[in-house]
């Protein structure tokens, strides 16, 4: 009876250490996974027909596939997208018609290759900044020139995402840090929002390269304001800006309780509040609206001044070739090739932050490498239909989700409304007034101001405040791409430093832990031991220090008139070790047995504790007397013991690193490929 009972447990351990193994297993590759409809069409179907399979549920996740839901969604997020795209053309210094051209067969080829549910690709703010202060940079003017350079681009991104899709490298996003984007997307929301002022006022100015002769600019010229085009940029800017805040209010009693909204609609089960949403999520559309009335009104009365967007010269889609007559001009300078590199990544961060965020709280899977074949496909053909480049917006993702989006079959039906507009509505274009656009713009670039980020790191982190005031000085004083750079740059230097002076310290006994003894007064410390902890990985950039420390940690503890016979590396935080860590282990056991002590470095992980027998660094330490132990309840044991036999310890150590290569012999057997949760 004992020993079937012995043979179930066994059983039950090696049945769990299986479902614990999967855990750590990589998917396995499926061609299908290039184009995501041959995945998600027929749970779509399946999912109309009435059920799904138990392998449609990572995919579906919390948010069945709706018919009634995405046409819903994509109607809305098409009547929104046609004003919103053609003032982002304006933000690029583009023909108005352009922004059209770049949200029609984008989000088609999105649809078809994107693996991000909610998400609406087209033209946003952040991109038409990047593209626009491209084309300044290189001296690009005039429409034709403009075009033919945007286009360049656009084929250039789409190579830059398509080859790092290509790579598997999604997890490019990593290597920006949340606080150089946060810094990165105010200077882009500062810079935005300035760039339409002289639209809202009504003064004529050239298109400046830098923030600051911008803000020159306007002040050397405010003189020249036109009223009636002031009167009605603000007005529609003021309408915009509380439609948006009053959307995001919160709660029925918060809003009560505030001195503004108590007077709108609060009860969010209520028509007149869903009436109102709804016009706020179209908030772009009555601005076009109210603006093209209000100028009807101005020419009526007499008024004139009030700018327009005038003559659209265009008939329908073109397709032509990116940068077609303008080679020369373009590819003499690296600028368009650096600028597009940062778009390109830039653009995948952007998306990838907006369709993450619905991804997670939705529960499905989304592919970070397929979404950068995804945009590469939607740039490339977006340079050949005389656009721009493109990425996911937040904005309109949004309202998508809003309004019930459950697939691509949304943004389907969004590029069909923009197909629509283009050879139905070119004509009416012509008499929107610019300062009706601008507010669109503008409060799309407000969204982009993060101030409380920049307080939360001068709260909390200093060295991550500095970071932040680097890259928007000089995202500010340049362009935000040179300020997109700049942060990188010093986030890595930073990132170098902290890896290159980590935290060390010396450790005592404070109820069966140990703590570090600045925080930690009271702990008690071995009577023949000094313990030393380095919270990071041991590595060429600071081995040297902790050798350092541990020797200068000996000669305090004796200069107190202790005994001190070893001295302990505590490796609980120690989450690796190169060869020359291993080396610096190695000196230091020598260096300690000339002064009559011995290394021990205990609390190892299985991947320590294998690199270190591998190595040889067990060995080396053995002749200096030095020792390896995994548990530092053994290890403290023994240090009190005089004459301490220290085999047991070393044959665990030994175990350990046979059980990691047999794990590691058995993971080698499983199925290679990618997969990941949706998270951004």
């Amino acid at each position: 009876e004992v020993a079937e009972e012995e043979e179930e447990e066994g059983g039950a351990v090696e049945q769990r250490s299986t479902k614990w193994a999967a855990l750590y297993e990589k998917k396995r590759f499926s061609p299908k996974s290039l184009f995501p409809p041959l995945i998600w069409v027929p749970q779509y179907w399946r999912t109309y027909r009435g059920g799904i399979l138990e392998e449609d549920k990572p995919y579906v996740g919390d948010l069945p596939f709706s018919l009634k839901g995405d046409t819903i969604a994509g109607l809305t997020v098409g009547v929104m997208l046609v004003p919103q795209c053609l003032a982002f053309a304006m933000l690029a210094g583009l023909p108005i018609q352009t922004g059209l051209y770049s949200s029609f067969a984008p989000l088609l080829t999105y649809a078809l290759f994107g693996t991000m549910r909610q998400v609406q690709t087209g033209p946003t703010a952040l991109m038409c900044l990047l593209t626009g202060q491209a084309l300044d940079s290189l001296g690009v003017v005039g429409a034709e020139a403009r075009i033919a350079g945007a286009t360049l681009m656009a084929l250039l991104v789409a190579a830059v995402s398509i080859l790092l899709g290509m790579l598997r490298v999604g997890s490019v996003v990593n290597f920006i840090s949340h606080t150089v984007l946060a810094a990165f997307c105010t200077a882009a929301g500062i810079t935005i929002g300035t760039s339409q002022i002289k639209y809202v006022l009504g003064v004529k100015l050239p298109r400046d390269a830098y923030w600051w002769q911008t803000i020159k600019s306007l002040v050397e010229h405010v003189d020249e304001t036109h009223v009636p085009t002031l009167i009605l940029g603000t007005t529609i800017l003021a309408t915009l800006l509380t439609l948006k805040y009053w959307k995001s209010a919160g709660s029925a009693e918060k809003r009560s309780k505030h001195l503004v909204w108590r007077w709108m609609p609060k009860n969010k089960a209520s028509v007149p509040f869903r009436a109102l949403k709804l016009v706020a999520d179209l908030s772009s559309l009555l601005a076009v609206l109210l603006g093209s009335l209000w100028a009807w009104a101005y020419r009526s009365a007499g008024v004139d001044g009030v700018k327009l967007v005038g003559d659209v010269q265009a008939d329908g889609l073109i397709v032509a070739l990116p940068g077609e007559g303008h080679y020369s001009e373009l590819l003499g300078d690296s600028t368009l090739f650096v600028s597009s590199a940062v778009i390109a990544v830039v653009g995948f961060l952007e998306s990838v932050a907006v369709g993450g965020k619905f991804a997670n709280m939705s529960k499905y899977i989304f592919d970070p490498n397929q979404e950068l074949l995804a945009l590469g496909v939607a740039n490339f053909v977006s340079s050949f239909m005389s656009g721009f480049p493109v990425t996911g917006g937040f904005s309109r993702s949004a309202v998508n989700v809003t309004f019930g989006a459950t697939s691509l079959v949304a943004v389907v039906i969004s590029s069909l409304v923009v197909l629509l507009a283009v050879y139905v509505l070119l004509p009416a274009i012509a008499l929107i007034p610019l300062c009706s656009m601008a507010p669109i713009i503008i409060q799309g670039a407000i969204v982009f101001v993060d101030v409380h980020e920049f307080k939360v790191a001068f709260r909390s982190y200093p060295g991550e405040f500095c970071v932040m005031l680097v890259t928007l000085g000089i995202s500010l004083g340049l362009t935000v791409k040179e300020g997109l750079l700049a942060g990188f740059i010093v986030s890595v230097l930073k990132t170098l430093y902290e890896i290159a002076h980590p935290n060390i310290a010396l450790v005592g006994g404070v109820s069966g832990n140990y703590r570090d003894m600045r925080y930690y007064p009271q702990a008690e410390q071995a009577p023949n031991a000094v313990i030393v902890r380095m919270d990071a990985q041991v590595h060429f950039a600071n081995a040297g220090k902790l050798k350092a420390f541990v020797l200068k940690a000996v000669q305090l503890r004796e200069s107190m008139c202790d005994l001190i016979e070893y001295a302990v590396i505590d490796g609980k935080s120690m989450n690796g070790i190169d060869i020359t860590g291993c080396q610096m282990l190695e000196g230091l056991s020598e260096t300690l047995a000339a002064r009559g002590q011995k290394l021990v470095v205990t609390n190892l992980t299985a991947p320590v504790a294998s690199l270190l027998v591998r190595a040889g660094v067990q060995d080396g330490m053995l002749k200096y007397g030095g020792q390896l132990c995994l548990d530092m309840k053994q290890a403290m044991e023994l240090v009190g013991q005089p004459g301490a036999d220290w085999s047991a310890a070393a044959s665990k150590v030994h175990e350990l690193v046979e059980k990691k290569s047999l794990v590691q012999k058995e993971s080698a057997k499983s199925p290679c490929g990618s997969s990941q949760r949706g998270s951004p």
